[in-house]
């Protein structure tokens, strides 16, 4: 049976369903004045450090943006997977990790958002 907040959804191969995994995607920019080589530096150098600690992390993936218009707001996409957004939750409020992250993300984080997500595969990524 699926939490609260995670949806049943029909297995990829046919074979009657699983639990989504929650995703908690965060859209990143870097802070004014600094270059997009060490915003990506630090995001995915000591701030990944810091996330790799998170309770029940079940998966990460971290986009960063290659190329953008001239109305570019985002420096990259975060994925982070829980079993549910409780457990993200709970993860974020955890000690060390909740300090650690609030001593880091001034140094290179110039603003974000966060959305809880679920996948639907629709094409699958190749093997």
């Amino acid at each position: 049976m699926c939490s609260t907040w995670m949806a049943a959804i029909p297995r990829d191969d046919g074979r009657g369903w699983r639990c989504a995994v929650i995703k908690r995607v965060s859209l990143v920019k870097r802070k004014e004045g600094m270059s997009v080589e060490d915003f990506h530096a630090h995001w995915m150098g000591p701030h990944l450090e810091i996330v790799r600690q998170l309770k029940n992390l079940r998966g990460l993936r971290f986009d960063p943006v290659v190329e953008a218009g001239p109305d570019r707001e985002w420096d990259g996409i975060g994925e982070l997977w829980f079993d549910s957004v409780e457990d993200a939750r709970a993860a974020f409020a955890a000690e060390p990790v909740k300090s650690l992250l609030g001593l880091d993300r001034p140094k290179f984080l110039g603003g974000n958002q966060v959305y809880f997500v679920t996948e639907r595969t629709i094409i699958p990524p190749p093997s």
